[in-house]
């Protein structure tokens, strides 16, 4: 004996059924890795981005940093500058034993110091010269851009530093006196040779984002630039 009813409403209730426990706890589990999968992803896009900009701001400070050391270095001027004592320093440019009568200061020492020229003056109210005197010192692991008001030191004189290479080791710089038969001919010491200027200078140094680096900046004749 059949029933024919029952049976198409078993049928009806069979395919009206939902998932299983199992189907579901494996979708879940299938959701969770993809969405894991995707937040990783996202993550490493956005760690990506921030180290490209962090490395696109170093290097663009590290481009400005060596114009502005070569627009100072061609620029020279055939003014030596005076000392806070009065005293005309060794030449238009020092450097190395060019500081040694200067007193020590802890945690800096000076690089290479001399008169540019083209110091623009926008204030017409208040004139001044268009010579200025830059030092470039080693202050503790930075390579400082130092300037000041007038062009000879005085004691109560302010000066102004601007950090152009960061965290820096090993930092040594070098003058070109110019090529003999066995090559080029540097010195770590200037005045050196009779001439104002040399007509190079090359700056190395260790840094500790980029390695081992070595500027050569040209300087060629100073007589064009202005003499205070």
């Amino acid at each position: 004996m059949t029933f024919p009813r029952r049976s198409r409403l078993t049928d009806r209730r069979s395919r009206q059924r939902g998932v299983t426990l199992p189907e579901l706890l494996v979708a879940l589990f299938v959701f969770a890795l993809i969405s894991s999968v995707g937040v990783y992803a996202l993550r490493l896009a956005v760690e990506g981005r921030e180290q490209l900009t962090r490395i696109d701001a170093n290097l663009r400070q590290w481009q400005l940093a060596r114009i502005t050391v070569r627009q100072d270095l061609m620029q020279i001027a055939n003014r030596t500058a005076r000392d806070e004592f009065g005293e005309l320093q060794a030449g238009p440019v020092i450097g190395g034993l060019g500081f040694a009568g200067r007193a020590p200061v802890t945690g800096e020492a000076p690089l290479i110091g001399f008169v540019r020229a083209g110091w623009a003056n926008y204030d017409t109210q208040n004139p001044r010269s268009t010579l200025q005197y830059v030092e470039y010192v080693l202050k503790d692991d930075d390579i400082v851009r130092r300037t000041r008001p007038y062009i000879d030191a005085a004691r109560a004189q302010p000066v102004r530093d601007r950090m152009l290479f960061h965290d820096v080791s090993e930092v040594s710089l070098e003058f070109l006196l110019g090529e003999t038969s066995r090559g080029l001919d540097w010195t770590e010491n200037w005045p050196s040779g009779g001439t104002a200027a040399p007509q190079a200078v090359k700056l190395q140094f260790r840094s500790k984002a980029y390695g081992d680096i070595e500027q050569l900046f040209w300087i060629g004749d100073t007589s064009a630039a202005a003499a205070g």
